[in-house]
């Protein structure tokens, strides 16, 4: 047998998607690699002050262990999750209003509750976890407008707790140290 195979099939699925994507550490906790960015370019309102282009839309994967949480964030554009193995992810969310959801990503015919396809809509903060005993989520995320670093915002504990005091508990939950 290949020795490549063989050390493959050695390492865990989680470390196996990592190597086979050839994925990159996400500031927000978990592995990413983008999979497609549209030849598509229009400006945005914020492009034009910057003299930039957005993509029409863009795709990634993003894999998250089970024993790592994803830190708040929120982006400038939608962003539509939808599963695609391992474990199922909640998905925690506090729009602007300060209102809070949840929304379980994972096979419905596992978990009644889970669905294949979630949406984050823009400006809304989301922070995720495994759950139900997987080893990782693995995911597609499309973006649209597509994906770009200059839209992508880290919540910061104090900040997020001074405009949402009620979540204190769950923002602090998600929150690096």
């Amino acid at each position: 047998m290949d020795r490549n195979i063989v050390k493959t099939m050695n390492k865990s699925g989680f470390h196996q998607l990592v190597e086979l994507y050839n994925m990159q550490k996400h500031p927000e906790g978990g592995w990413f690699k983008e999979s497609f960015r549209s030849s598509v370019h229009f400006q945005t309102t914020e492009d034009i002050k910057d003299g930039t282009e957005s993509a029409a839309a863009t795709v990634c994967y993003y894999l998250l262990p089970e024993d790592v949480l994803s830190t708040w964030r929120r982006l400038t554009s939608d962003e539509i999750w939808l599963h695609q193995d391992g474990g199922c992810l909640k998905i925690h969310m506090i729009d602007a209003n300060g209102v809070y959801s949840t929304a379980v990503l994972g096979s419905t015919l596992e978990h009644r509750e889970a669905k294949y396809e979630v949406l984050v809509p823009a400006g809304v903060w989301g922070a995720a976890e495994v759950m139900y005993g997987g080893e990782f989520t693995l995911i597609s995320c499309v973006v649209a407008p597509g994906f770009d670093w200059k839209g992508l915002e880290l919540g910061q504990e104090e900040e997020l707790v001074s405009s949402f005091p009620h979540l204190a508990a769950v923002i602090k939950s998600f929150c690096r140290l």
